[in-house]
């Protein structure tokens, strides 16, 4: 085309061809021509004012449309584009009324009618959005959108089935109507039908790929199905086709919380906040994450900024208070339980969090009574779980065995069917502990080369078996003015991993470990030891991790000279306890899930303990808990003779010490705070029948630790 000759019609037609090709670009352009030669084209700034709002821009848009509106007042396509910014707005009633007027001007137009019926559905008038939808099928009686929007609102009435017959109706007609297959799906997901669901989520994407709303709907469907690999994956395209999709982003980061990858969710809620920071559910997720990774200031302010935009948020109400309690800030926990039930005083979760109030403060009764309140079947698995474990410890409370060992049987089952319980592989871990119990019995470690010299102190362990006073020892020793603990940190896994790349692999290559390679493992220890207790050589450093009894070989071969402190209980006692705890579940804590894999793990990991004690030369001492319960000062007195530090009083003062460290990170986080009792020990007596089954397993260990049974 000639640019001498051509002219302001030409350069329209050149956008409205750019614009029907999805180039809103170059469509763009074509119209700012049109307009700077003639600013009054109602035309073009009807056609840029709806690029503006498909880009988000309705202030901009509405300006534009209102112009070309005042240019060509009776042009229904005008006033229909109107409305639509005004339908985007949440403007319903004007919405409506715009789309009338449009209507009486083109009764033949069926887009107006869909749009006006749009506006009733999103306004909850039924009836009206299916008149609208009638008269839109009398203008055409083969408008594919009518019978979409027919199903839609049938959908919302309850009448699924119906709106089914609709969708599939509107299918048939516009085979690549996309919508249709993607709004078919949400009925199916609603009826339970999640193969169906998928199948049509899965059509809708087949049909335009770069669909992002099929995505989304697809990953919800898969991680239902508890595909939650294939529903992080459908997320993230969906995020990458919508990457300001709030609700997308928001389910992105609730599956990858689901599936543990918790350095991922909080990337994504993040990134999400950036765009919305007003979105109040952003912060509570985000907070959740954070209390998953110990990381209780940013929980609590993340909690905090979505009650700053939200106050009505009872799930933040109950996580702080959730977080007080386990950070023992007792009385924040009562004014956050305060303010939270007085919103919401029949909320489960914040009665939940009230009843472990309760148990601390010693209303039993109280306790129990609040959360009976609450059908168990009516609240969701998670929920209904953490009431069971919480009536099984009010009950224990209370000596009443019977219901406490139901309750603990039955959150122990729900536990078990979660997605991170699936995700766990138990026997694995078994599998480390035979193959170290084969090798340690089947080599004779005096044979093997020499250990380098130590270049700075070795560490102490502190060590046994979850649920047996290491947690209280640990918070007395911290409070030592020249020891520092570090808590269940995972300062041995790259040794483990680095054992793996070796030759012999894991634990094969232990025998054949040269100078340079035990300097290497150590080195990677002290990489993650040191972020947790930066060098001190005028401190000892007592590294604790209840279940790392079964690597003591690996720790020896590594450092020969360490101390090792091996904290013992009543095995009875032990299992019990840790049957009764609901646990952050991995690889090993999932034998807790059931009495069989926690005697089971018992037994393998005190039978390789026994094995280490009789192959290694071992610099170790045994504390009991029953006798730190009875004479807690003179049990230190020993365990301090025993570490080479001298006596100091501060150490009776742990509960102090163990405040301003904030959140104990295991399951005994709010004993180590309370006066020293008794109660726990010699519990497992009144759980003789339950225990009975499992005798002939933990009686050669009650012998050998010296205990009666």
């Amino acid at each position: 085309m000639n640019a001498t000759t051509i002219t302001i019609s030409d350069i329209y037609r050149l956008g409205q061809q750019c614009q029907s090709q999805g180039d809103l670009a170059a469509a763009k352009a074509h119209y700012i021509d049109v307009i700077s030669r003639n600013p009054d084209h109602a035309d073009a700034l009807h056609c840029l004012g709806n690029i503006d709002a498909r880009e988000g821009r309705l202030d901009d848009a509405e300006r534009l449309i209102r112009k070309a509106i005042a240019l060509d007042p009776m042009k229904a396509s005008f006033i229909n584009s109107l409305g639509n910014i005004l339908k985007a707005r949440g403007v319903l009633d004007e919405a409506a009324r715009l789309y009338e007027q449009a209507a009486r001007l083109r009764s033949d137009l069926p887009v107006v009618q869909y749009n006006l019926a749009e506006v009733h559905l999103k306004a909850r008038r039924y009836d009206d959005a299916l008149e609208a939808c009638f008269k839109a099928l009398d203008a055409d009686p083969n408008f594919a959108g009518a019978y979409d929007m027919i199903g839609r609102v049938l959908n919302n009435k309850g009448e699924l089935a119906k709106a089914v017959d609709a969708f599939r109706r509107a299918a048939v007609i516009r085979p690549e109507f996309w919508e249709a297959y993607d709004h078919m799906g949400h009925v199916f997901r609603a009826q339970g039908k999640l193969a169906e669901a998928r199948d049509a989520f899965e059509h809708a994407i087949a049909i335009d790929k770069n669909a992002a709303s099929p995505h989304h709907n697809l990953a919800t469907v898969l991680m239902l199905q508890g595909d939650i690999q294939g529903g992080i994956k459908s997320f993230e395209r969906a995020s990458e086709l919508r990457p300001r999709h709030i609700p997308t982003l928001l389910n992105l980061g609730l599956a990858l919380h689901t599936d543990g990858r918790l350095n991922g969710a909080v990337r994504v809620y993040k990134r999400a906040i950036e765009i919305d920071p007003s979105d109040p559910a952003l912060y509570l997720n985000l907070g959740l994450v954070f209390v998953e990774q110990r990381r209780i200031e940013q929980a609590e302010r993340r909690f905090n900024d979505a009650l700053r935009l939200d106050p009505g948020i009872v799930r933040a109400h109950a996580e702080l208070a959730a977080l007080y309690e386990e950070s023992n800030r007792l009385q924040d926990l009562e004014a956050q339980l305060a303010a939270g039930l007085a919103i919401a005083p029949d909320d489960p979760r914040l009665n939940l969090e009230a009843a472990k109030a309760d148990r601390r403060a010693g209303r039993i009764r109280e306790g129990i009574d609040r959360l009976k309140r609450f059908p168990l079947d009516s609240l969701e698995p998670r929920l209904a779980e953490q009431f069971r474990y919480q009536l099984g410890h009010l009950h224990d409370r209370a000596n009443q065995v019977e219901e406490a060992f139901e309750h603990f049987l039955e959150a122990n089952s729900t536990a078990s069917k979660s997605a991170r319980a699936q995700k766990a592989e138990p026997d694995e871990f078994l599998r480390v502990i035979d193959r170290l119990t084969d090798f340690f019995a089947s080599n004779d470690p005096a044979t093997w080369p020499p250990t380098p010299p130590m270049r700075r102190p070795p560490p102490a362990f502190l060590l046994g078996f979850p649920r047996s006073g290491t947690t209280l020892l640990d918070v007395v020793l911290d409070s030592h003015p020249r020891i520092t603990t570090v808590e269940e940190q995972l300062t041995v896994l790259p040794v483990i991993e680095r054992l793996r790349d070796l030759e012999g692999g894991f634990p094969g290559s232990l025998e054949t470990l040269g100078d340079t390679e035990i300097d290497e493992l150590r080195a990677l220890y002290y990489e993650v030891l040191d972020r947790f207790a930066p060098r001190d050589d005028s401190v000892i450093v007592v590294d604790k991790a209840p279940i790392r009894t079964v690597f003591v070989g690996v720790l020896w071969r590594l450092f020969p000279d360490a101390k090792f402190v091996f904290c013992q209980r009543h095995p009875c006692d032990v299992v019990l306890s840790n049957f009764m705890q609901s646990y952050t579940i991995s690889d090993a804590f999932a034998h807790f899930l059931s009495m069989d894999g926690t005697v089971n793990l018992y037994d393998k990991v005190m039978g390789l303990w026994r094995l280490y004690v009789s192959r290694l030369p071992l610099q170790w001492r045994a504390v009991r808990y029953e006798a730190l319960v009875d004479d807690l000062a003179l049990e230190i007195r020993e365990t301090l003779d025993f570490l080479d530090v001298p006596w100091d009083p501060a150490v009776l003062d742990y509960p102090k010490r163990a405040k301003e460290r904030g959140t104990v990170n295991t399951n005994s986080y709010h004993q180590v705070i309370e006066p020293i009792y008794d109660r726990s020990r010699g519990r497992w007596r009144r759980y003789k029948r339950q225990l009975e089954p499992y005798m002939s397993i933990l009686r050669k260990h009650i012998a050998y630790f010296g205990y009666e049974d």
